[in-house]
């Protein structure tokens, strides 16, 4: 199965999670050897965001991984992850110049794998910008022969649908030219994140009326996790090379209709129970009218609810077995979500 295939079919994702949650038979180290000669280096790109921020978490505690954290730009969580035994590094990547270039490559010293997610925190960098720093990334692991990539990636929006949409398009170039360059990669396809949906489908008043408005089917299901899950994945995935590269695997916890979402977010983040909030389905025309909806999170659900395949819950359970479903997300987070729902 080659990292080109969007997924794995059924009798291919049985025999893939066989061989990636199969017990692994300890090879125990000699007490008079130094471990840390031993260690290898996963550097992680992509810190503070929240993908970035659990690879390094889950890593960090492995004794046979050193774990290398980059920047784009100096910020008290730098600290943070020093403290957590993280080897941090703050750059941008693509900065021009000799000096720059002799920095990225003393971030690449011997390292075993790179694990790289691009925009995953807001305000989100543009399309061209994303490919800048996805290209240059690839192109250091290519250079310093990186034994195995890990590529954070989403559905390629415009290659399915002809529509442009920018939050997903940039990734999809860059696994697009990745692929092409015959990396040793493992690519993860990621759903909707819960803290994104979480931040943009939010309640308005509509007259005497609180509505979320949308253009999409209130019935139609799409899949959604919790970006903070992919930890433990991208860590298995570097303990067991050999299952994982070549492996174009998708990812969800759980999925929801735009009825359930409105039924959840109303259980736990409306404290007025007399005026439950609605979802009122409009057309485009009517949903562009106002300003205060917004234009990509139509384009975004539109997409994962007519186009985007459905993935196996089982293979995120199966590859991390401490997902947390989306009402458990909501109780988690139940304080500073109600900020945001606040008409």
């Amino acid at each position: 199965m080659s990292a080109n295939d969007n997924s794995l079919s059924t009798g291919d994702l049985d025999d893939f999670l066989e061989q990636a949650t199969r017990p692994q038979r300890v090879s125990y180290i000699k007490l008079d050897t130094d471990v840390s000669v031993m260690k290898k280096t996963i550097l992680v790109y992509g810190l503070p965001g929240p993908q970035a921020s659990s690879v390094c978490e889950a890593l960090v505690g492995n004794p046979y991984f050193n774990v290398r954290g980059v920047f784009n730009k100096d910020c008290p969580a730098v600290n943070t992850f020093q403290e957590k035994g993280v080897e941090t590094e703050v750059m941008e990547i693509t900065d021009k110049g000799p000096i720059p270039m002799l920095k990225l490559k003393h971030i690449f010293r011997g390292v075993y794998g790179v694990f790289i997610v691009t925009n995953d925190s807001e305000p989100l960098l543009a399309m061209r910008r994303e490919m800048e720093i996805g290209l240059k990334l690839a192109e250091m692991c290519s250079r310093h022969n990186v034994n195995h990539v890990i590529y954070s990636a989403v559905d390629y929006v415009y290659r399915i649908t002809g529509n442009r949409c920018p939050r997903y398009d940039g990734k999809g170039e860059v696994e697009y030219h990745m692929k092409g360059m015959r990396l040793p990669l493992t690519i993860l396809k990621l759903p909707l994140s819960y803290e994104y949906l979480l931040n943009t489908l939010l309640p308005q008043r509509l007259g005497g009326d609180i509505v979320l408005t949308g253009i999409q089917d209130g019935n139609k299901d799409f899949d959604v996790m919790n970006y903070e899950d992919i930890g433990p994945v991208v860590k298995l995935a570097f303990e067991r090379p050999t299952v994982f590269i070549g492996k174009c695997i998708g990812l969800t916890v759980d999925r929801i209709d735009l009825n359930d979402y409105v039924r959840k977010v109303n259980e736990k983040l409306n404290d007025d129970e007399k005026n439950p909030w609605t979802y009122e389905q409009t057309t485009m025309k009517e949903y562009q009218k106002n300003k205060k909806n917004n234009r990509e999170l139509a384009a975004v659900l539109d997409f994962h609810c007519h186009y985007a395949p459905l993935r196996d819950v089982r293979t995120t359970q199966a590859l991390n077995p401490n997902v947390q479903t989306f009402s458990e997300y909501i109780i988690a987070n139940q304080s500073r979500l109600k900020k945001n729902f606040k008409v």
